[in-house]
């Protein structure tokens, strides 16, 4: 048997390894910093781990079909409507439904080079034409030349904002002068995987716009901020006819019944939610801080983590921290041949790194 031919050409989403893996390949002893896959290191909330445990005796029923506890809940915080909300496993499936159920194989995505990689896998699993359009020379999106770059043909654009791997973002007025050009038979996804963490007043939250754009599909998740990247869950904001068009496309159940108790435990835990932007803040600004005046280029992020050059050195630094156990994420994949990405651990991972940094100076030196 053989599989639909442009199959043949796809190679699978890379993703980071698990502490686990990464102790049995390196045979290390010591405590392992796993900064590679912008996961939450204060671990879950208090009262996901009670929610789970009380939810564990009910594993051998369905959950509630509809997920309306949920939505309803997604809507209190966010300000919508549950009938504007769909579930999904993880944010990756409901990017999944918008192939499934709005994109044609005669039709084109335009995506952003470099971006979440998923955006292409998709379109390659779905056979449909991805063009992809350069980031600026500052590493945002490239608004101007992705509005050149649509045609009759364009279905979709998706933006990961913040980007995903600079995490560089988009002001108000230039994100909304990009809507009122995008033809309406044209969705714009703004994956905003990382929107919890964005501080700058001027960047743009698509869940405030929405309303006013109907082509406009907002995603989110509870795998960075709310630590819950293990149950995988995700949800998509749009206008109601979207959300009605992407359920029929939904399989039912298709979030677990663990997934959804601990979702709505999290949701009730603003202390944890807010403890943890905190800690990404205060991260960020300390290795920012401290990776520039070691002579090293750290892009401006509002994410939790960063994106630094460094230089020739960065193949063999990379290798030196991975044996000190500290992981990071190489770039190569995203063409960025000598930048790694830093997830932003606790105040104790953060000095441990930028002291082992230092010490890799020094004997360079």
């Amino acid at each position: 048997m053989e599989p639909k031919p442009w199959l043949r050409a796809l190679i699978p989403y890379p993703p980071g390894k698990t502490l686990a893996e990464i102790k049995k390949e390196l045979s290390l002893d010591g405590p392992i910093y796993k900064l590679n896959s912008n996961e939450n290191p204060l671990g879950p909330s208090p009262r996901v781990i009670s929610a789970l445990a009380e939810t564990l005796g009910e594993i051998h029923l369905y959950p509630e079909a509809s997920y309306l506890t949920l939505r309803e809940a997604i809507g209190k915080k966010f300000s919508v409507s549950p009938e504007e909300v769909i579930l999904g496993n993880g944010s990756n499936e409901i990017i999944e439904f918008i192939f499934k159920a709005y994109i044609d194989e005669d039709d084109t995505i335009i995506v952003s080079k470099p971006s979440f990689l998923m955006y292409e896998k998709f379109a390659q699993i779905y056979g449909i034409k991805t063009v992809e359009v350069a980031l600026r020379k500052d590493y945002k999106h490239d608004l101007e030349s992705i509005l050149k770059a649509v045609s009759p043909n364009t279905k979709a654009i998706f933006l990961d904002h913040p980007h995903n791997p600079t995490g560089s973002t988009l002001t108000w007025d230039e994100f909304t002068d990009f809507l009122k050009e995008v033809p309406q038979s044209c969705f714009i996804i703004l994956d905003e995987a990382y929107g919890d963490f964005v501080e700058d007043p001027n960047v743009i939250r698509g869940i405030e716009l929405f309303k006013k754009y109907p082509n406009l599909i907002v995603l989110r998740t509870f795998s960075k901020a709310y630590g819950l990247a293990g149950l995988r869950l995700g949800f998509g904001i749009a206008q109601n006819p979207i959300i009605d068009n992407l359920n029929r496309v939904r399989q039912p159940f298709n979030v677990n019944i663990l997934a959804l108790k601990a979702g709505l435990a999290v949701l009730e835990d603003s202390e944890y939610v807010k403890k943890y932007i905190k800690l990404v803040s205060d991260g960020r600004n300390f290795l920012q801080k401290e990776l520039e005046l070691l002579g090293f280029k750290v892009y401006p992020s509002q994410a939790n983590f960063i994106m630094v050059d460094f230089g020739g050195t960065c193949e063999e630094l990379y290798s030196y921290l991975l044996r000190k156990g500290f992981i990071l994420r190489p770039l190569k994949a995203y063409g960025f041949e000598t930048a790694l990405r830093i997830t932003i651990g606790t105040e104790e991972a953060n000095k441990a790194l930028v002291k082992e940094i230092k010490n890799f100076l020094l004997q360079k030196a």
